[in-house]
């Protein structure tokens, strides 16, 4: 992925970043009486991911980005997070927090929802 490209997709993450911290520091304030000014970005991940609906789900989009601007600061931004495998760059311009190539976003193997994902049986 040249630099231009990758400047793009980081620019794209950071304001989406700046953008959910907001949104969730304010609806966590109001709908649900939280005090979250001074929390750093994991603690408000964790608070969100400790709610239902909504607040749930832009605390999982928090993570997804997050996690995707710490793979940029460590050189392995556009890998697949469960083969190492490029991801397409057609997929992260579609959503520059994607984090899975095409063919584990729909194995059956490796699925991140928990009422989905297969357990690991002890042979013994």
């Amino acid at each position: 992925m040249d630099t231009k490209t990758l400047a793009q997709l980081r620019c794209e993450l950071e304001t989406e970043q700046a953008e959910l911290i907001a949104t969730l520091t304010t609806r966590l304030r109001e709908d649900w009486e939280k005090e979250c000014d001074n929390l750093n970005v994991t603690d408000l991940i964790k608070e969100s991911q400790s709610l239902p609906g909504a607040i749930r789900c832009l605390g999982d989009r928090l993570e997804k980005v997050d996690a995707s601007l710490c793979a940029m600061d460590l050189e392995i931004y556009g890998l697949c997070a469960d083969c190492e495998s490029q991801i397409p760059l057609s997929d992260l311009m579609q959503d520059a927090a994607e984090q899975r190539c095409p063919q584990c976003r729909t194995s059956n193997y490796y699925h991140h929802d928990p009422a989905q994902r297969r357990v690991a049986t002890d042979p013994h």
